[in-house]
Formats: structure tokens, C-alpha cells, sequence
């Protein structure tokens, strides 16, 4: 009888021990595959907002080449901002710059020659 007793613990713990250890092990293993899919839903959310902003630029850029191939005003106005033309017919005036005017005059003191 005494061995009854022994095994009869033992089977429980052993039932415990085959119930236990896998359970712990799966709930180890939702606890990570449940950190990992929000993270992989971030990112998701992340590329997909990248995505959106990057047809936006690419839409607005389709739209200046659009205009700057069709649009003969924009194309006069860049040519005179940026490559500082004028038309055959107009009279272009130079002025200093900024750091020209900004010298120290001369001091009273000083005489033409």
C-alpha cells in the first residue's frame, strides 16, 4: 500500500508536469507572435502612410513637368528668375549689391584729388 500512495503523486505531477510545461510554452509563444504582429502592423501603417505621401509628390511633380513643358509663361518667368534672360528688345539695368552700398562712406576729412 505504501507504493499506492508514492505513484499516485507522482502521476499527478507528471500529469501536471505534460500540462504545465506546454502551456507555459504557447502561452510564451502568443505572448511573442502578439508583440511581433502590432509590430508589424506599425510598420505596415508607417509604409503605407510613406506610400501616400510619396504619390502625392509624385503626382505634384507629374503636374510641374506637365506645365513646364505646356505652359509658356512659366517657362518665361523661370528662364528670367533663374537663368537671368531677357528678350532681344528690353534694356537690363545693373545695380549694386547690397554689400557695395553698405561700405563706410568716406570721412570728411579726406579731399578729392
Amino acid at each position: 500500500m505504501k507504493r499506492a500512495r508514492r505513484k499516485t503523486p507522482n502521476r499527478a505531477g507528471r500529469w501536471l508536469l505534460i500540462f504545465l510545461v506546454p502551456g507555459l510554452l504557447c502561452i510564451t509563444v502568443l505572448v511573442q507572435t502578439t508583440r511581433e504582429r502590432k509590430a508589424a502592423q506599425a510598420a505596415y501603417r508607417a509604409a503605407e502612410r510613406t506610400i501616400k505621401q510619396l504619390e502625392l509628390e509624385n503626382q505634384r511633380l507629374r503636374e510641374e513637368i506637365e506645365a513646364l513643358q505646356h505652359d509658356p509663361q512659366l517657362i518665361e518667368r523661370i528662364a528670367r528668375e533663374e537663368l537671368n534672360m531677357v528678350r532681344p528688345d528690353e534694356l537690363v539695368l545693373s545695380f549694386p549689391h547690397n554689400a557695395e552700398r553698405k561700405r563706410k562712406p568716406s570721412s570728411p576729412k579726406e579731399k578729392p584729388k
